[in-house]
């Protein structure tokens, strides 16, 4: 959620990218279909190469120059070779480029060489506002009882 405000804040959108993109990497992560990821949502259109060399040319010709943002959502994996062989062609883009990571990882945090944010959990009353400003958000429920007990509880197995 803090990326995406990032991602959609208007001081990124005054950084003059040239190209911005988000992919979720999740938990299957190969380093052919990553890439071909990043290339597709960068180009905006479907790829079929199977070959990775084709698909890092590809990625290189579409960066080279360019100052892009692009956003990595939800890395598990933690294997720095594969990591490395992703980010090779993503060198080539104009210096002010940046890539935002998400992870709950702090080894693919470590291996990514940058600057790590840790966030921490949320007090419980500060969940409970998070929780009441989206379910109220009309401002024209009031919780009975019942329903704020019931609130109470799903903030907390939530936290």
């Amino acid at each position: 959620t803090l990326v995406q405000h990032v991602y959609n804040d208007s001081k990124i959108h005054d950084a003059k990218f040239d190209v911005k993109a988000w992919v979720c990497v999740s938990d299957q992560f190969h380093v052919l279909t990553v890439t071909r990821t990043i290339l597709e949502t960068i180009i905006n259109k479907k790829d079929d190469s199977e070959n990775l060399e084709m698909v890092r040319k590809k990625l290189k010709e579409n960066l080279s120059g360019r100052k892009f943002l692009l956003v990595l959502d939800d890395v598990w994996n933690e294997r720095r070779e594969e990591w490395e062989a992703v980010l090779t062609p993503l060198r080539y883009g104009a210096p002010g480029s940046k890539i935002l990571v998400t992870t709950r990882s702090e080894k693919v945090a470590s291996n990514m060489r940058s600057k790590v944010h840790r966030l921490k959990q949320l007090r419980e009353d500060e969940c409970w506002n998070v929780f009441e400003n989206h379910a109220l958000k009309d401002g024209d429920l009031v919780l009975s009882d019942e329903l704020m007990n019931i609130g109470r509880r799903i903030v907390e197995k939530c936290k």
